[in-house]
Parts: structure tokens; sequence; C-alpha cells
């Protein structure tokens, strides 16, 4: 079964993305037997029931909701939880009650920026490894109505923690943000307004290069440097240390000129996005 099919199968009301499918898909396929699944945001009970019909009857279902009436699916088989998934010490009970044994954790709550914020920060702390943190309906963090766009919105701060996958390359000149949540987010996978992240999935080294083949006839030199005409020559003669500043000077301004164009070229048009949606430095 197919996560789209189970929907189709609750007999309580729910209604999602029809494109989350396929993410859900390959998400569910690298979960354990039995899993944990943590959802925040029953509603009517109708997701929980199709987590049911995927995952079996051994799957542990966890339930979390503002909503009192929610505890009537107790009466199914869920565990349910009424708490406000934007206050930390609902958190703080998860855990006491949880611990760390969440494999899916998913976010359809509020969608304000701290409730999807918090699944992230808070959340981690609930799953274990090769486990996954879902976040739906980011595009709240482009709607007027969550006060978006905000330079604070869930959609930003999902950013920061793809570009700490890259800050924390050893090659990289720069260290993570969050540090804390770059060392256990170790991929991402992201479709329009879903974000799945997962959650210390292997333990791999990222200098670890695979390197094959006898012939390196063809190697040619770094052509960064081509443009840089008598300088380049000049600069060989320097002593490596200043060569070398020089060269990271010269390629930033170089970058940081010719860049720009592909950068903005497709920026524009009706309610596209402004400057003061980006983060603040």
């Amino acid at each position: 079964m197919r996560y789209n099919d189970a929907i189709r199968a609750s007999t309580r009301v729910t209604t999602k993305y029809r494109h989350y499918g396929p993410m859900y898909d390959t998400v569910v396929a690298t979960l354990p037997a039995s899993p944990t699944v943590l959802e925040i945001g029953v509603a009517n009970g109708g997701s929980l029931q199709a987590w049911r019909a995927l995952l079996g009857p051994d799957a542990r279902i966890i339930g979390v909701d503002l909503n009192p009436s929610a505890t009537a699916l107790r009466d199914e088989g869920f565990e349910i939880h009424v708490l406000d998934s934007g206050a930390d010490a609902s958190w703080d009970r998860l855990l006491d009650v949880i611990g760390r044994a969440v494999d899916l954790l998913v976010d359809d709550g509020g969608h304000t920026n701290v409730q999807q914020i918090l699944a992230v920060r808070r959340g981690i702390d609930l799953v274990r490894d090769g486990g996954w943190i879902v976040l739906e309906d980011v595009h709240a963090s482009f709607m007027h109505e969550f006060g978006n766009p905000s330079p604070f919105s869930a959609a930003h701060f999902v950013d920061e923690l793809n570009h700490d996958l890259h800050r924390g390359h050893p090659r990289s000149s720069v260290t993570p943000r969050r540090p804390a949540l770059a060392a256990r987010i170790t991929a991402t996978l992201v479709t329009t307004s879903w974000v799945g992240l997962r959650v210390g999935a292997w333990a791999y080294d990222a200098r670890d290069e695979l390197t094959a083949g006898q012939d390196a006839s063809l190697m040619d030199y770094d052509h960064r440097w081509d443009d840089a005409g008598g300088l380049r020559r000049w600069a060989d003669r320097l002593p490596p240390p200043v060569r070398a500043s020089l060269k990271r000077s010269a390629l930033w301004i170089r970058e940081s000129r010719t860049a720009s164009g592909p950068y903005r070229a497709d920026l524009g048009g009706p309610g596209a996005a402004t400057p003061q949606d980006a983060p603040p430095d």
C-alpha cells in the first residue's frame, strides 16, 4: 500500500496534498518494522488511521493536539496527548513520556513559525537515529495570515539547516550556525510545502572520497585563476601564504561580481519575494 492509498482508505475526514504521497512513500521505505509515528495535529483522526493502515497493527501511532476531543481516538488504539506544540513545556512532557523512540515525527499542526521551528528544535530529541522529522504546509512561511513572509519563518529556519549541511563540510571555510542540529541532521528531502529531515541516518566522514583509475594524463590546472592575467604570474613569485591570501581575495571579488548576474536573473514578477524576506546575517 502507498501513502495516498492509505489516506483514501481512512473513514475519518483528512485532507493532504496529493504530491505529499510519493515523498512519504520514500520515507516509509526507510522505516523499521512496526515503527513509532508521532503526528502533531490530529484533527478528525483520518491521518492517524492512514498511518495504521499503512504501517500495520503493531506500529505505535501517537497524536498530539490542542483539542481535548481528540482523546476519543484512544478508543481506536491511538495514544493521544493534549498539548500545545508551540510551548517548550509540551516537548518536555513528550520527552518524559516517549523518550527518544520516534521513527517519524510529522508536524501538521498549527503551521505557525514557532510551532514548526520547535517541531525541529525540540522534536529532534524524540527521534532516534535513522528517523525523520517532516514539516507539512511550509508554504505558511509565505502567507500573510501567519505573519509572513518573515526573516524568522520556518522556511528560513529550514534553509539554514540546509546551508549547515554544506557549512559542515571539512573543506568549508565557515562552521555551521546551528551546530547541535547540524550534528544530527544528515540529509533533507524537499518538495513544495513539504520538508523531510533525516536524523542521524548514517555515520559518514565528509572527507572520505572515492578515487579510482590510473590514467590522470588529462588533468588540467585550476582555471578559476585564468582571468587574473599578469596578476597570476606576479602572484606565483610570492611566498605561499601571501599567494594563497591574494588568490582568495581576488576570487572573492570576481565571484561577487560575476555571479550576481545569474543569481538575480530569475528574480521578479508579480508577487515575487522581496528583500525583507531574507534572513538576518
